[in-house]
Parts: C-alpha cells; structure tokens; sequence
C-alpha cells in the first residue's frame, strides 16, 4: 500500500486572494446590478463552502491512511513497503513479480499478531560484512580466519524467492510479558520446517511418510491439502533475545523483561502452503518406560527437548532432541512423532519413551534418509573426516574413512590432505535432515562454521558467533566421503533497519533442510535460527545450489 502525504497528494485548492475571489467581489445591496449581484454572490459562496468541505475530506483520508495500517493499528511504515519493495525487486518475470506483491499483500493484511515480523536488533547483532556501510571494523578472529578454499564468505542469493518467513509462534500460554506488549522472552530456536507431502516426489523411489501415521492431518485438512502442507517443530527455551541492551534499547525494541525463560520445551506446528500458522501444540511425553532419570508412571509430561528437529524414518515422522540434565550432553535422542486429536478435537503431539533411540557421542547429527526400509537409521556425526554411523535398537556400527585407510582418530582440516597433522577440522554438521540426490548418488547437506572455534566466554554471544554455513554433499554408499563442497556463506539479515540489507546476523544456525520439487529445478527449504532469539524459513533455488556446490579430489 503506497501511502501519500498531502503535499504529494493532487488536489484543487481555491485562490481566495485573486480575481474572482471573495475579496473582489463588490456585495453590496446598494449596488446597481441589484438581483443579478446577489444571485452570483450566493452561487459563488456555495462553491466556497463546497471547496471548504472537500479539502476537509481530503485531509481525513489523508490522516486516515497515515495513522492506520491492515493490522488494525499503527506500525512503522517500513512493516508494509519495505517488506513488499525488498521481496519483489528484480524477480522473475512481470507476472511472476506481480504475483508475488500479491502473496505479500496478502501476509500483510491477514497479520494479526505484530510478532511474526522480524525483529530489530542493535547494531553489534549483526555479523558486520563488509557489503554493510554501517559494520564496525573486522575483527581479528575474522581477518585471520581460515575459509574454504581462501574465499570470505557471500550473502546468499536465495533465487526467485529471495526472502524469508518468519517463524511463528503463539507464546501466550507460557510467556507473562506477552500481555504486557513485549517481544516474547524467546521466539523460536531452530525451526525445522518439512513438507507434509504423501506422494513420492521426484528424488524418491517410494513416499516417505504413510498416510496412516498422519491420519487425523489427513481427516482435518483433507489429503489434497496436505500435500502442499508443512509441519515444524521449534524450541523455547533460554535465548538470547536480550544480550546486553541498555533500558532504553529494551523498551524501543520491546524486548521482554521478563529475565527467564519460564520453560523450555518443543513445540509443534502446522503450516499451511504459505507457511502460515493453522494448528500450534506442544510435544508432550509419554512416560510408558524409564527415560533417563525419569522413571515410569504412564503420564503424559511436558519435558524439555532442546535442539528439536524433525526426519523421516519407515514411513514415520521422526523428531530428535537433546535433554542433557537428564539423558546426559553427549546424546543425541530420537523418536517417532504422534500426532492425535484430545477430547476437545485439538490436535496434540507426544513421544512415547519406550521408542527413544539415543546416538552417542555429540550434536547437530544429521539423520540420512533412505528408501529401503530395511535398513536400520544412519546418521552424518561428522563431516571432515565424513563419519557415517549405523545405529538403532540393535546397537552401532561405525564406519569411517578407515575403511579406505584414513586415520579415524584424527580430524583433518578441509584442503589439507593426508592425516596426522595437529589441526582438527573447524566444520560441523548442522542439517538434521540428509536430502538424498540420486542422478548424482550424493546425499546434501549444510555444515556451518563459526570463529572464533571455541564456545568460551566472550562479548558477542553466550556460545559462539559470526557464523557461516556451507553447503555439501557425501557419496551415498560406503566407502563414504566428501564429494562437493560450496564455498562459505552469510544469510541475508531480515532486520528492517536502513543499511543492513547487505549484511547477516551475528549468530545464524541452519538446523533443516528439505527439498521441494527435482534436485536440479526444485528448491531447498531451509529452516535457520536468527541470533539464538528467532527463526526464519527459507526456499533457495536448486539452480543456485547445484552452483555454489564445488568437486572436491578424493582425499582432499
């Protein structure tokens, strides 16, 4: 909606100083034209006062467009022109561009919850490239850094839908400062977006989830509806919304000042075709055996799953998450995902202990899809030297680069070759979801890097920051290795302050991808966390993928 101010907006205004105005004319009842004067007179006064009253009208609407929005109250203008202008600027064709402003119009008049815009954050949230005019001076860390193949890192181009949805959360049953008009204390960490689609797609000998474990999606929302449908889960927890701001960066970003999270949990979402919040529930567990610390009592708990991400498995929708206090930090949980209806016909979601399968010994593993549902489920625990491992209810089975003579004890940095050397490799999964490519027999995947390599106690962040992601591919069978890899790159900041278009967030975390469509012309989804505070969802173009992605030499 374009908005115009009255000096901009056209209009017929009234000389009421000049010929033919009210001051030339000669009123008097004394003079010689008698009738005919006083006829003009009164005709030309009732032009008067009709002029009067429409430049009054004039100035309501004008004040009308300029003091309401589509959400039924004031906002910045930038919430509605600057959303459009930058999501539709060079894309496509006339049509395709037309068709998006559409899409865009349309989010913006059915808003109804000011927090599913993308937030602001002060300026050293920000990860300081050098395309922003505004970054402070590069640090250090960064200046020496090691990147792949010596290249800094890019703004990623996403392609035709060069732009991100925000992730959506209704945290009102949790979250005290909501009612207040803050921000929520967190708005969602790792989303992990996947399509809900029943038919096999074009990357896929059979479909990957059975129309029976998702019954009662299927009887909500029909079974031709679905297949353009998302699910996504996402943690609330501890963030880091708040990282140091003054009062006065508090209160003008409404962030929430409630101190603590007052829960840490999963939550679970459905998503219409435009990723849009149709159904929201907390993941619950079914206490049906021991889980960790927790004994049996066959209740169902809220429990704390962070790390949540969601995967396919036989036909299921699987979720893994972490709970260190009670399975312990170094394993890695995995079950299947129950959707059902409660005595009030709302969708609920629930874990049964009794399936946990746990991985050990890390994080951010990423699960391989496969079409045989034979095999037992395998996992990506590391990227450089590539470590795949079988594992499941019928134990482990690690297999390595050893297999075709690499050291297995020894992490070797991209680009050097041979083993042995003191360096241990900076990169690290992150997807938790394999893509398989089966023109190429590769699976895809997203590693990130952040620098400084350790996670100590530091200015920007309570972990690590100044993150990058890559993305890369492994054969599909064994012996695995690395095939191709990008070069490094930055996702574009969502923030809405002027000069930051150009620039990434300080801390960025790509937890899920899925592919949408054929692994040439399709689009990968891409669901990131946003400065441990908020999360995004992403389509990128395969074409612009399928680029970036760069042939490795065996043993490189």
């Amino acid at each position: 909606m374009i908005s115009q101010s009255p000096r901009q907006r056209p209009s017929k205004s009234l000389n009421l100083g000049g010929a033919g105005s009210l001051a030339s004319l000669n009123v008097s009842k004394y003079s010689k034209r008698g009738r005919s004067n006083r006829l003009l007179t009164s005709i030309q006064c009732i032009m008067i006062v009709l002029g009067v009253l429409s430049l009054f009208l004039i100035y309501i609407q004008i004040k009308t467009i300029h003091s309401t929005s589509n959400y039924g109250a004031k906002l910045p203008d930038y919430e509605l022109s600057e959303e459009v202008k930058s999501k539709s600027d060079g894309v496509g064709t006339d049509k395709e561009s037309t068709e998006k402003v559409v899409v865009d119009e349309r989010d913006a008049s059915e808003a109804t919850d000011p927090n599913c815009t993308f937030r602001e954050y002060v300026d050293r949230r920000y990860y300081g490239h050098r395309n922003n005019f505004k970054a402070e001076p590069e640090p250090n860390f960064l200046k020496s850094g090691l990147y792949i193949r010596g290249k800094d890192p890019i703004i990623l181009d996403a392609g035709s839908n060069n732009f991100a949805k925000k992730a959506c959360l209704d945290h009102s049953a949790w979250d005290p400062g909501i009612a207040k008009g803050k921000r929520p204390f967190v708005d969602s960490q790792n989303p992990s977006a996947m399509s809900l689609r029943l038919t096999k797609g074009p990357t896929e000998q059979q479909p990957r989830l059975n129309k029976e474990n998702v019954q009662v999606l299927v009887d909500t929302y029909g079974e031709e509806k679905l297949e353009e449908m998302f699910i996504m889960s996402a943690t609330v927890g501890n963030g880091q919304c708040q990282w140091g701001e003054t009062a006065a960066e508090m209160e003008r970003l409404r962030i929430s000042d409630v101190g603590k999270a007052t829960t840490v949990h999963g939550e679970l979402l459905i998503l219409d075709k435009h990723l849009d919040r149709l159904s929201q529930t907390s993941i619950k567990l079914l206490s049906d055996a021991d889980w960790g610390k927790k004994k049996k009592d066959d209740q169902m708990h809220l429990v704390e799953l962070d790390d949540t991400r969601l995967f396919f498995f036989n036909g299921y929708i699987w979720l893994y998450y972490r709970n260190g206090g009670n399975l312990g930090y170094t394993v890695q949980a995995h079950n299947p995902l129950y959707i059902v209806k409660n005595s009030d016909g709302e969708l609920t979601a629930f874990l049964k202990a009794s399936e946990m399968v746990k991985l050990c010994c890390g994080r951010n593993m990423s699960i391989i899809a496969s079409d045989d549902s034979s095999k037992e489920m395998e996992a990506l625990t590391w990227v450089d030297p590539v470590t795949v491992t079988t594992f499941g209810p019928r134990g482990t089975n690690h297999r390595r680069l050893a297999e075709i003579g690499e050291t297995i004890d020894v992490h070797r940095r991209l680009g050097q070759k041979g083993g042995g050397n003191k360096h241990k490799s900076d990169i690290h999964g992150t997807n938790g979801f394999m893509v398989h490519l089966p023109s190429t027999n590769e699976y895809l995947g997203v590693a990130h890097f952040h620098r400084p390599e350790g996670r100590g106690k530091n200015d920007y962040a309570r972990h690590g920051h100044h993150y990058t992601h890559a993305y890369f591919t492994i054969s599909d069978s064994a012996p695995y290795r690395l095939k191709r890899i990008s070069n490094e790159f930055l996702f574009r900041s969502m923030s809405k302050i002027d000069g930051l278009k150009e620039d990434g967030d300080l801390i960025q975390f790509a937890g899920s991808i899925d592919l949408l469509g054929g692994e040439a012309d399709g689009r990968l989804l891409i669901s990131y966390g946003i400065n441990d505070c908020e999360g995004a969802i992403l389509p990128v173009d395969m074409t612009i993928v399928q680029k970036m992605l760069i042939d490795v030499d065996e043993g490189s």
